[in-house]
């Protein structure tokens, strides 16, 4: 018997392209039913359902039923984090090629599970850092005592939200990190009810509305330079 880790059951889940745009689509951190799924990887019903299986039976995804349908997600915080990790060892040539030197929305924010990931995200936690308000230790990190203070100042933290954890999550497109964690998920649910951001039906992309262009200006110095500048290799 075997005590190595089964990364071939992993690989053979990743290994389809049709599986991968679904997990792509699940990463928005929201429920699909199958019929979404397979428009989204563009492929007919009944072949999303093997696909589907085969997530489910690597334990990447789950399903619950509500009603007549089905609805599949993510399995996990783990499992979302991992998906990242892997997105940013994949080329990225194809993002710079066609783009006449514009970011895209997907690229400048978007989604990653529960969380601001994309040039918003990775932006935020470098100004997070910057001014003091956050502190990083290798893949974790922990606000400051001032980083709570502006936080609670500004509405993003009550008092009973100020040592919520975080993590640190290497951003598949931008190759630094963004903040995820309890902490992530707070600032995405916070950033959302206040209209700084707006999401589609469908996809990961988060679209920053006017109001939100000045409030990450005002409360974290983010110009809208900071976020449309041409997409530039690093």
């Amino acid at each position: 018997m075997s005590y190595e880790p089964r990364l071939d059951i992993v690989g053979a889940a990743l290994a389809d392209s049709s599986r991968t745009r679904i997990l792509c689509e699940l990463m928005d951190g929201r429920a699909h039913t199958g019929k979404e799924l397979a428009s989204v990887a563009g492929i007919a019903p009944n072949t999303a359902s093997e696909h589907l299986s085969k997530l489910r039976g690597a334990d990447m995804i789950v399903a619950e039923k509500s009603g007549r349908c089905v609805y599949y997600r993510i399995a996990s915080d783990e499992v979302a984090e991992t998906l990242e990790q892997l997105s940013a060892l994949s080329p990225t040539d194809h993002l710079y090629r066609g783009r006449n030197g514009e970011c895209p929305p997907d690229l400048v924010a978007r989604t990653c599970y529960n969380h601001i990931a994309g040039r918003l995200g990775v932006v935020l936690a470098r100004r997070l850092v910057d001014q003091g308000w956050m502190s990083v230790e290798g893949t974790s990190a922990r606000l400051t005592q001032s980083g709570g203070a502006h936080l609670k100042r500004i509405g993003i933290l009550s008092d009973a939200a100020s040592s919520l954890p975080v993590k640190c999550c290497l951003d598949w497109s931008e190759r630094r990190h963004h903040f995820s964690g309890p902490f992530g998920v707070n600032l995405l649910d916070q950033a959302l009810s206040r209209k700084w951001v707006t999401r589609p039906r469908n996809g990961r992309a988060l679209y920053i509305e006017p109001k939100g262009l000045a409030a990450f200006e005002l409360y974290f110095g983010i110009s809208k330079d900071m976020l449309f500048r041409s997409f530039e290799v690093t």
